[in-house]
């Protein structure tokens, strides 16, 4: 039997180079796509638009031979690797073997939800909803400057950084916006030997363990680490530069994770407060490639390989 595994993106495809939007990490996915093949799998990229439920798909592009042969025809897939984004995608009740595993997907999603289950290592987070609520919240916060986060939000979009008393000018984004207010965590004094600037600190866990980790710098001016919001990453060896105080928050939430939610592949952002140390800001279930120069990638890449080919094992048996 051969297996097929579909990697499944949000956007509706054109043409004959469906990762063109990939950008610069492009040569990453195609090592991994070759590196799927070499496991004896079809390997096909897919997009949401035309999934019809079941691990069924309308047509889609198979890699074969460093190419992307486009077909019409209906497909059926065993395992999905999603990078749609969000937890639109699959359906609630749909059976299909997906990675990552819809309730870890709804737990990084939901901001306030992870927040109940690792407040012990995030800062102070208050439950705000709408706007009208901030006027109440905001002297709860136990710093001078606070920090307003959509719950449900990504790439650093909707976020305040800043004092408390400009906060309640902030508009929130959206239609229905629902927000979260968290204490500032102040990242300024760097981390030693990595940087001597704000900063937040990705560990990549894939199958239990950290497989790369890097620095997200601001741009000067700004308190927004994104790259989408002109942040710099300088790749980090976790084993050599990592602090231990991370080190010692990370493993048991690796244990737990890899136990309860059937070995997701996720990130723990951190920054390290001057004063207080380290605290998680924040799980990402959704993990940017490296770049092909980094260090890490191939490490990376196989490790994701030995992922996914636990979960098609499984989905085999079912």
């Amino acid at each position: 039997m051969t297996f097929r595994l579909g990697i499944c993106f949000s956007r509706e495809f054109s043409g004959r180079k469906p990762l063109s939007h990939i950008g610069k990490k492009l040569p990453s996915y195609l090592r991994l796509l070759k590196f799927c093949q070499k496991e004896g799998w079809e390997v096909y990229v897919l997009t949401r638009k035309t999934y019809q439920g079941s691990g069924i798909f309308k047509g889609g592009w198979l890699f074969c031979k460093d190419q992307f042969l486009k077909t019409k025809k209906t497909i059926k897939i065993d395992l999905i690797y999603d990078r749609t984004g969000g937890v639109k995608f699959p359906l609630e009740e749909d059976s299909t073997a997906v990675v990552n595993r819809r309730d870890f997907k709804l737990l990084c999603w939901d901001k306030w939800q992870a927040y109940q289950i690792l407040s012990k290592f995030m800062p102070q987070t208050l439950w705000v909803g709408k706007k009208d609520n901030l006027v109440s919240v905001l002297p709860k916060i136990k710093t001078d400057w606070v920090v307003l986060k959509p719950f449900n939000g990504l790439k650093g979009v909707g976020i305040f950084i800043g004092p408390k008393k400009e906060a309640l000018e902030f508009k929130f984004l959206g239609k229905s916006p629902q927000y979260i207010a968290q204490e500032f965590i102040d990242t300024s004094g760097g981390i030693k030997g990595v940087t001597s600037k704000l900063h937040d600190l990705r560990v990549v866990i894939v199958n239990r363990k950290v497989i790369w980790s890097h620095v997200r710098i601001p741009s000067p001016g700004s308190f927004k680490a994104n790259v989408a919001h002109g942040g710099n990453i300088k790749e980090v060896n976790y084993q050599k530069q990592v602090p231990e105080e991370v080190k010692r928050i990370v493993n048991p939430i690796a244990k737990r994770f890899f136990e309860k939610y059937d070995n997701p592949i996720y990130s723990l952002d951190f920054g390290i407060d001057k004063a207080k140390g380290p605290f998680i800001f924040e799980i990402n279930d959704q993990i940017g490639f490296p770049l092909w120069e980094m260090k890490a990638r191939d490490k990376f890449l196989k490790e994701l390989v030995k992922n996914l080919t636990s979960k098609l094992e499984r989905s085999r048996k079912r």
